[in-house]
């Protein structure tokens, strides 16, 4: 196997994808999707394999592996007549009004099956100068044993701005893959908030493709009992005067496990790059365990690159200090880690997705 390929998956090995198999033999089923947006800005329609193998051949150099990736392999493998998706075109020089929702909801498969599996295939394209506020939320499944392949793929033309938050909270297995390409001064703002999934394994790859691009990447994830979420990033910047920054947080408890591997790689001749990446986590038990992995892989000498990660526990005197004014212990705990959870929420999003995203992981958080 490609020794990149092995690295990239140290936490959560290819051969595990064994266990979430595709193909006619397993049972799948349709999930029920609902949009909020103007009609003549989307299809409800999935992308075609050859049109996700054409955009993920964009990307190959620098960024997916010699090997391929078994995440995108899995979700190429679903029965074309099995998958489903949303096509948003956003047109040259139009600034999409308000928030565009996309809804998924996983009910059970053919016969009241209780181990369906899902394909979904996503694409965001925004034309010159366009700009798109998006937001997709993955519903609780109905029933145990579901298993989510998600791909989404976007491509921000010159000058456009893309916005998007991806909110799940499946209580199944999710395994997601992001292929992003940024043009010419174009930006993506892109958080990913994982509230409650049995199983998670998400990789982002992006490509800043051409000069003044500019990439933020966001992430929340709060695992309990004894889920697993592995998210891994790769940010390439192939050419002079991009900008990328990633904030990741995560909160373990019980016997979770939770993992990042965040790559930053400056290409020859990308000089003038300013990249940083940084990964904080709560752990709140003994059991819990925390990986995560930043790195730096540069081969320019005009750059600006930094990474941090630390793992560290709640603060006692903040605690303290809050129960000295009446606020019981496990309120006290709950207001720090939303405290902790909100700078993410809380970056230059709309009041209307702020809300949402606060709502649902103070929810979350009474739970864990």
């Amino acid at each position: 196997m490609d020794r990149i390929l092995k690295e990239r998956y140290k936490y959560m090995p290819p051969s595990r994808l064994a266990d979430f198999s595709v193909g006619e033999a397993v049972s799948w089923g349709r999930a029920e999707v609902g949009i909020e947006a103007d009609c003549r800005l989307y299809r409800n329609e999935p992308a075609t394999a050859a049109e996700i193998e054409a955009w993920a051949g964009r990307l190959t150099e620098g960024i997916l592996p010699a090997a391929g990736d078994p995440l995108l392999a899995a979700n190429l493998a679903a029965p074309a007549d099995r998958v489903q998706g949303v096509r948003i075109d956003i047109p040259d020089r139009f600034r999409a009004e308000g928030v565009l929702y996309l809804h998924f909801h996983y009910p059970a498969g053919e016969g009241g099956s209780n181990d369906s599996r899902y394909a979904l295939r996503c694409t965001v394209r925004a034309g010159r100068e366009a700009a798109v506020r998006i937001v997709v939320y993955h519903h609780p499944a109905d029933g145990e044993e579901r298993v989510i392949h998600a791909l989404t793929c976007i491509e921000a033309g010159e000058g456009a701005s893309v916005e998007m938050t991806e909110v799940t909270e499946s209580r199944s297995v999710f395994l997601g893959s992001i292929l992003s390409v940024l043009h010419r001064d174009a930006r993506l703002d892109l958080a990913t908030i994982d509230l409650d999934n049995a199983f998670l394994r998400r990789n982002q790859f992006v490509s800043l493709a051409e000069p003044g691009a500019e990439c933020r990447l966001d992430g929340v994830y709060i695992a309990d009992g004894v889920q697993q979420v592995d998210n891994y990033t790769r940010m390439h910047h192939a050419a002079a005067r991009c900008t990328s920054g990633q904030l990741f947080k995560g909160v373990a408890a019980d016997e979770a496990r939770v993992a990042f591997t965040g790559h930053i790689h400056v290409a020859p001749g990308a000089q003038q790059t300013v990249a940083l990446q940084e990964n904080h986590n709560i752990v709140l038990s003994d059991g819990a365990r925390v990986d995560t992995r930043p790195q730096l892989e540069i081969y320019a000498d005009d750059v600006k690159c930094n990474h941090g990660a630390t793992v560290g526990r709640l603060d006692p005197e903040a605690i303290y200090y809050m129960r000295q004014r009446g606020i019981g212990i496990e309120a006290a705990k709950r207001l720090q880690i939303e405290g902790f959870i909100h700078e993410i929420v809380d970056r230059n999003r709309s009041e209307d997705v702020s809300h949402l995203l606060r709502e649902k992981i103070t929810k979350r958080l009474q739970k864990v």
